[in-house]
């Protein structure tokens, strides 16, 4: 059967024993009125446990949430832009071809015809897929959708809107520099 009424009770209270007061004062064991001694909080046991509760699901959603948020957002990339780059060796673009290089956030081409260097922007104004060096046409051609280009990045033939952007190259010692023209 349930307890009926006040758990602090004078009569429970004084139920209890010898040990305990008669009377519900309120009173803690440093003889102060339990009123003095936590004036302004309200310190009860259900509202603490809510508040921890609520701190921990907190935490866990932050910790669950940062990882997929930083998955979703890439990072900023600080990107430095040069005027002019060494890219390789020289004797990487054999003669009668071309071999593509980074350079900035382009890439681009550079070929060796007979001996004559020059470079062009790497990817097709049509729909930006990456060309090629076709020697036996003596031409830059883009496998996508046929685009044709000279060895200087001027149109031919194709649907692409503009030639290929222009970029200057020469030799010092072995190295092979790329720059903007």
């Amino acid at each position: 059967m349930a307890q009926q009424g006040n758990f602090k009770s004078p009569s429970r209270m004084g139920a209890l024993g010898d040990g305990a007061p008669a009377s519900s004062s309120g009173a803690v064991a440093g003889g102060k009125a339990r009123e003095e001694g936590l004036k302004g909080v309200d310190f009860e046991r259900r509202g603490f446990l809510g508040k921890v509760v609520g701190g921990i699901g907190a935490a866990v959603a932050v910790s669950t949430l940062y990882p997929v948020v930083k998955f979703i957002i890439p990072p900023v990339r600080e990107f430095k832009e040069v005027k002019e780059m060494v890219v390789g060796k020289a004797s990487e673009v054999p003669v009668n071809s071309g071999k593509i290089y980074a350079f900035n956030k382009d890439k681009v081409i550079v070929i060796n015809d007979n001996g004559k260097l020059t470079a062009c922007s790497a990817v097709c104004t049509h729909l930006g897929c990456l060309v090629r060096w076709e020697d036996k046409d003596n031409q830059i051609f883009c496998p996508c959708h046929g685009a044709k280009y000279t060895q200087l990045g001027e149109i031919i033939s194709g649907p692409q809107p503009l030639p290929l952007a222009p970029y200057g190259v020469r030799v010092e010692g072995e190295d092979l520099i790329i720059s903007i023209v």
